[in-house]
This record gives structure tokens, sequence and C-alpha cells, in this order.
């Protein structure tokens, strides 16, 4: 459903990469030209800007485990940092009132999922053949149109198009819930009501004409039942800002030389 994500397939030459030091220490050229695959971006500039700033990032907490004593050498790196953070990152636990007031906050988050009896038409269509998927969207927008004046023809139509094993049902994927089906085909499906889709839904596979025939919305969920997913949220997005709030006070006493780090990037992100 996701349509392909641009990859920096090639590594331009040496100029163009920065020479970066972190408190004197260098960033290997080839670490970060290594890097570089872990952020793609359709400008490349901003590709190794991003990479660039992980490994600052990184380098940064090493240096820091390493003043306080902790072993991150060869495959211990990782656990080390973790280690540093769970010792220096302080925060405080959410209270029962924080849980409870966020739970009223955002009771739309905590509910049941739908139940939805889905038919859809799949027109077949490969992630990365741009063509392909523009001819799928085009004769998935003819279906609809047909459908819009005859519903009735959706198992006729899906035998004749559809590239699904469903297609001997008349398209019919019975009853879905969550996590039945792709990801990013679940997500636009769930957002849907009752009826025709007014545009066809894309997953990597293609596609879809799709028709809900019929959708019970999920029910509204009680404090007790979400009671520990909601303190872990909580706990998590604490934690969250407060190691975010740890590497900006380490950017700020470090001498950093090549690239500039932006705490507004997602990279920042341990």
């Amino acid at each position: 459903m996701s349509s392909c994500g641009s990859n920096q397939s090639t590594i331009p030459s040496k100029e163009r990469l920065p020479v970066i030091s972190v408190n004197g220490n260098p960033i290997e050229e080839t670490l970060l030209a290594n890097e570089l695959q872990y952020h793609p971006h359709s400008e490349f500039d901003v590709v190794v800007q991003r990479a660039g700033q992980a490994l600052v990032v990184q380098e940064l907490l090493l240096q820091q485990a390493v003043k306080s004593g902790i072993d991150v050498t060869g495959d211990n790196e990782e656990a080390g940092v973790q280690q540093l953070l769970k010792t220096q990152v302080k925060y405080d636990d959410p209270k029962e009132d924080d849980c409870l007031r966020y739970f009223n906050n955002n009771r739309h988050k905590f509910t049941t999922a739908p139940l939805m009896e889905v038919d859809h038409i799949l027109l077949a269509a490969a992630n990365d053949d741009l063509d392909a998927r523009d001819d799928a969207k085009s004769d998935a927008m003819d279906i609809i149109s047909t459908l819009k004046n005859d519903l009735k023809l959706f198992g006729e139509l899906a035998k004749h198009h559809s590239v699904c094993p469903s297609k001997e049902t008349g398209g019919s994927l019975g009853q879905i819930s969550n996590g039945q089906t792709v990801p990013e085909f679940e997500r636009q499906l769930m957002m849907l009501p009752e009826g025709l889709a007014e545009k066809p839904l894309e997953s990597r596979y293609g596609l879809h004409v799709v028709n809900v025939a019929r959708k019970v919305e999920g029910k509204a969920l009680d404090y007790p039942m979400v009671q520990d997913k909601v303190r872990g949220y909580l706990v998590h997005r604490a934690s969250h800002l407060a190691i975010q709030a740890y590497i900006h006070g380490l950017v700020e006493e470090a001498d950093i030389q090549g690239i500039e780090v932006s705490f507004s990037d997602k990279n920042m992100h341990v």
C-alpha cells in the first residue's frame, strides 16, 4: 500500500562527505559511508546530515560511557550505551492521577478494533513499478465507476479482474479485524465507512477496490482494562524525553566539527 520509498543507491565521491570529529575523535569516513544506507531520502545532503548526526550521538554516548567506566569494547557497545542511559538518565514515573488524566483526554485511543465484512478486487502491481501502479489505479477507478451504478456486479468483476484467490467467492475476505491483513492495507481499511470505497486502497500487492459490506465499530474500553498500557506509554514518553534532554546536554558541552547537530531531526532518537 505504501509507495516505494526513495533509496540512495550510490555513494558520491569523498569530497561530498564531511570530515566529522567529536571532542577531537574523528568519525571514520567508511563508517559514515556505511551509515548512509540507513537514512534514505530523496536529497543526498539530508542523507549525509542524518547519518552524520546519528554517528555523532553514538560517539558522544560511547565517550561518556568510557568516562563512567563502562566497557564498550567490541560487542559491548550497545549494552554499554544502554547501561549508561540506565544509570545517568533520571525521570519520574507517572502517578495514578497522570495515567487517569491521559486516559480521560484520549478515550478515542482505547477501543476495541472494528469488525468488518469486506469484499475486494485486487489489481496486481509491483511496489516499485510506478507505471504498472498507475495503470492499476486507472483500472480500479473504472471498476469503481461501474460499481457505483450497480454494486451487484462486484462478484462478477472480482472473478474477471482480481488476482486474489478470494475472486472465487465474489471477492469476499470474510470478517476482518486487527492483524488479519498487511498493516498498510489494514490502516486504510479500518477508517472506511460501510459501502463502496470512493478510491482504491494501495498495498504492497497492488490496488484494491473495496466494498465494506458491514462494519461494527469498536467499543470503548474501561480504564482498568487499559491501565497497564497507559502507564507503559507514559513511562516510555518520560524516558524518551529524559534521554533527549541528556543527549542535548552532551551536545552542548561537546566540540563537534564537520556537522551541525539539530535537535528537531528524528535521528536524535536512540
